[in-house]
């Protein structure tokens, strides 16, 4: 079928509106709900075959077609949003583009027209732009790309994990979410090297605070294994492939069985309250050897001021108080609040390290709220797993 495709074959799909955009559904891991979906082009021919872009992209690229052809995508998904709103809220279509695009800030000003309207409100669209293609042209999308989180728009890194990502460079760039990449997914459950690199990304995006989204899951038990690692969010067969817009609303309005659980959540906040202990004992640790032996980073750590924004309190205040009424859960509240007291007194050095070993009583009350808080996110983690019914988990 791609032996046979032409420029001018292409130029008629554009002009006889047969490029078409086919939205595949996300679920949140954690509530187990439709949140939004993707938008995925196809090129449906006359004749009834359906093309798909991995064919047709490379021609368009190579015949200057794809900047035409993203604008055209573009409009569609902004009119997918306004119907989609319609039925219902708070659903985010996300659309991918080329770094051409953003380079020449097409797609920033097509959208901000947008936005200054009213047609759209920023959290209703997000971008897409693959690993290979985000780190291949950095210089060249940078400013777009902090121009359109500037606007609201939250901006996905596509395909994570078949590119050479550096980690120096992934930080530079305003990416809210990592997609691991549908064949590393696909491929952990046969290879255990497979399956560290997914728990590895998840908990990688935790720390640089993006949210982990998984393509390609097929099966039950890559979900549920996603879904209790800490995975945020999920799409593939396995909850619906790529339908027409009508098809997706009804989706939506469909009940559905997809399981939800805030098992990998706490999984993750056990995790960011150890690293939230070991930001202190370094700023301890540099205030005994002396702060010109360490990195200014180190002597000021990422730790916000504002409790609910905090790697303390922004799963608990947030997502996490859909859990109130769990004893364990109600129990943290207080030695939270008593730790984040704690941090900014230490952070500011508001004890004597020289007199009366306040430093080292700081240092143990800190590790006995550490502990303390450990052990009830514990205890809740395996409440909800014996809460959560036997054959999701298997």
């Amino acid at each position: 079928m791609s032996g046979g495709l032409t420029q001018r074959a292409l130029e008629h799909a554009i002009e006889n509106d047969e490029l078409q955009l086919y939205y595949q559904p996300k679920i949140s891991l954690i509530s187990g709900m439709v949140i939004g979906a993707e938008a995925l082009v196809r090129w449906n021919q006359a004749s009834g075959d359906i093309i798909a872009p991995s064919v047709f992209i490379p021609l368009a690229e190579k015949s200057g077609l794809l900047h035409d052809i993203t604008v055209g995508l573009l409009d569609k998904a902004v009119e997918a949003v306004v119907k989609v709103k319609r039925h219902h809220s708070g659903l985010a279509l996300s659309i991918n583009v080329a770094p051409n695009d953003l380079e020449s800030h097409t797609i920033s000003e097509h959208i901000k027209h947008y936005l200054d309207k009213g047609v759209i409100n920023a959290n209703d669209l997000q971008i897409e732009i693959t690993e290979s293609a985000a780190m291949g042209n950095f210089e060249q999308i940078h400013d777009d790309l902090v121009r359109l989180t500037n606007l609201g728009i939250h901006v996905l890194m596509d395909d994570f994990g078949t590119g050479y990502s550096s980690i120096d460079r992934l930080s530079q760039l305003p990416f809210s979410a990592l997609k691991l990449d549908q064949g590393v997914v696909k491929r952990m459950g046969t290879s255990r090297q497979n399956l560290n690199v997914v728990k590895a990304s998840i908990s990688m995006a935790r720390e640089l605070r993006m949210t982990s989204i998984a393509e390609g899951i097929e099966s039950a038990a890559v979900y549920n294994f996603l879904m209790v690692n800490g995975c945020e969010e999920a799409q593939g067969f396995f909850i619906s492939r790529p339908i027409e817009l009508q098809q997706f609303i009804s989706f939506i309005e469909q009940s559905h069985a997809f399981e939800g659980s805030q098992i990998g959540r706490i999984h993750q906040t056990v995790h960011n309250i150890l690293y939230h202990r070991k930001c202190l004992f370094d700023v301890v640790f540099c205030d005994r050897i002396g702060a010109k032996a360490c990195l200014p980073s180190v002597m000021d750590p990422d730790i916000s001021a504002s409790l609910e924004d905090s790697r303390l309190g922004s799963w608990y205040f947030g997502i996490g108080q859909q859990l109130s009424g769990m004893v364990p859960f109600d129990s943290l509240e207080q030695p939270i609040r008593d730790l984040h007291k704690l941090s900014n007194e230490i952070l500011h050095r508001e004890y004597d390290k020289h007199r009366n070993g306040k430093q080292e009583t700081a240092l143990s009350r800190m590790d006995s709220l550490v502990n303390q808080i450990v052990s009830l996110l514990h205890a809740l983690e395996s409440a909800l797993l014996l809460k959560q019914s036997e054959p999701s988990l298997l």
